[in-house]
């Protein structure tokens, strides 16, 4: 009995996991049968070993997404075939890819399988940098395409198939958005020349997702452009009119030659304006100090409840100001009197090297004031009046962003049937009080509602303000667009939801005494 039962693990082992030697023999008989006669210790430029391992972590998905990446190298009726990581790697070696030995990894990274990476003896930031100097042969606009659709949602992908009435309906029902990509292809409607359709369908589901396509054709275009020029003989360069000389050569943050506009990518701020007086500079780098008290945690100290969905806005902060080239540092949990040091820290330091200063505060609030976690309330004007007072922000931006309830009232709205998320909502309202909230110069602050109304918080994706307010912020920086238009389409879509029956507006409140243009990557 002991002797069939250790024959029956061992059996039962080996059909779970197959051993090294046995993938070997399962990826020379694809060899084989693809290419007879060939050498596959001689077709293999990487251990089989090595690609086994891998091939056993990646999912079907992640091997879609490799066979999308590698469309142009190996081509789509071959493709066909493919089945598994095992198949696609037998086309590599065919098509000797292999031999680029950063091929692979560019791969890898590129469906975000960082993890991976240690079975090649490399990692992210190696293979990041040897990019910088050589090419790994993946396809930069594949590349590009494979990133929309990490980020595409099944509504976005529906409104697609939509609009995209031309392509065969049969095979739109179950097709993925790679898979979508892939017939417009075929029909010719996109190409890495052919993207304003590809550009128009998004900007109609997601803007955000238009807004990479224009960045990767403005960049497209500078690289066309800069290659034109270098080709061109010395002395015709020579003789291009001074302008049109620098213009031609400039670097990734400057204007495309070919356009005359602003690359979507760069530090600048659109068409240079009549007087540039009239733009707050947005140059140095780093931009500035961006600090964020996260109030969470209020039941510990205080009668009031946990703001729970507050880290998602604290998350969404981050990445937004981050790429902003901001210093973001959080201040979590602070009592009354922690908020104050807070303040009294970042209006100390040395802002001479920076252009701009934004403080975040997400929190409970009375009408003019928010709450330290103690319940305690803090003027928004003792905080702002720290900074109006600091002399290496003279002159320069600085902006507040405030998630916190000004009061108990609740704006009325259309009724309609509450939505999926409704139960998950909370406000960030105390008692209200008749303080006012006045701001010095070059000061904007983003209120999440207007004077004594509350505000809305999801208890798990953040609230309603601040979480429009990065989306409209990535957008409209993006575009280069200015402050001012960016909070305005704020106020609009949040003044557009229902929430608990009932409407929040924000309120933006500025002296800013120029246009402000803030940069994004």
């Amino acid at each position: 009995m002991e002797v069939n039962a250790v024959k029956e693990k061992k059996v039962r082992e080996t059909s779970q996991k197959p051993s090294l030697e046995i993938a070997r023999s399962q990826i020379a008989s694809r060899c084989e049968d693809r290419s007879p006669g060939l050498d596959i210790n001689r077709l293999f430029e990487m251990d089989l070993d090595i690609l086994h391992k891998i091939d056993e972590d990646l999912t079907q998905s992640e091997v879609a997404g490799l066979k999308f990446l590698c469309t142009d190298q190996i081509g789509r009726k071959r493709l066909e075939t493919v089945k598994d990581a095992k198949d696609l790697f037998v086309r590599f070696s065919e098509q000797d890819l292999l031999k680029n030995d950063l091929f692979l990894p560019d791969l890898l990274c590129t469906i975000g399988r960082f993890d991976l990476l240690s079975i090649l003896d490399t990692d992210k930031e190696n293979v990041k940098t040897s990019l910088q100097n050589r090419c790994s042969g993946v396809s930069e606009y594949r590349k590009m395409l494979y990133s929309l659709s990490e980020d595409v949602t099944e509504e976005n992908l529906k409104n697609m198939k939509f609009l995209l009435s031309k392509l065969p309906k049969a095979k739109m029902s179950s097709a993925t958005f790679l898979d979508v990509l892939a017939e417009m292809e075929k029909m010719e409607m996109l190409g890495e020349d052919k993207l304003d359709k590809l550009e128009d369908v998004l900007s109609k589901c997601n803007k955000e997702l238009a807004g990479e396509v224009q960045k990767f054709k403005n960049k497209r275009q500078r690289i066309l452009s800069t290659s034109q020029v270098e080709s061109l003989p010395e002395q015709q360069v020579e003789s291009m009119p001074v302008q049109e000389q620098s213009m031609s050569v400039q670097d990734e943050e400057s204007l495309s030659p070919l356009t005359r506009e602003p690359s979507i990518d760069s530090d600048t701020t659109g068409p240079a304006p009549a007087n540039e007086d009239d733009y707050y500079p947005m140059t140095q780098r780093p931009l500035g100090h961006c600090v964020i008290i996260n109030n969470f945690n209020f039941e510990r100290t205080s009668d009031l409840s946990n703001r729970r969905g507050t880290d998602a806005d604290r998350d969404k902060l981050t990445e937004v100001f981050t790429r902003m080239h901001f210093i973001v540092k959080e201040k979590r949990d602070q009592k009354s009197s922690d908020m104050l040091e807070v303040v009294k820290e970042f209006s100390s330091l040395d802002h001479s090297r920076m252009d701009a200063f934004v403080c975040c505060i997400l929190s409970h609030g009375q009408k003019g004031t928010v709450l330290g976690v103690d319940g305690v309330p803090v003027q928004i004007r003792e905080i702002t009046q720290q900074f109006a007072q600091c002399p290496t922000l003279m002159g320069k931006p600085k902006l507040f962003f405030i998630q916190a309830c000004q009061g108990n009232n609740m704006q009325k709205g259309v009724l309609r049937p509450d939505g999926p998320e409704e139960d998950g909502v909370e406000s960030d309202a105390e008692k209200d009080n008749l303080l006012d909230l006045p701001i010095e110069a070059d000061f904007l602050i983003g209120m999440a509602t207007v004077e004594s109304y509350k505000s809305f918080r999801h208890t798990t994706s953040g609230s309603i303000y601040i979480q429009e307010l990065c989306k409209q912020l990535i957008l409209g920086c993006i575009s280069k667009e200015d402050i001012h238009a960016i909070l305005t389409k704020v106020n609009r879509k949040v003044s557009e939801k229902e929430l608990k029956k009932h409407k929040q507006m924000p309120e933006p409140r500025y002296t800013l005494l120029k246009k402000l243009v803030l940069p994004i990557d």
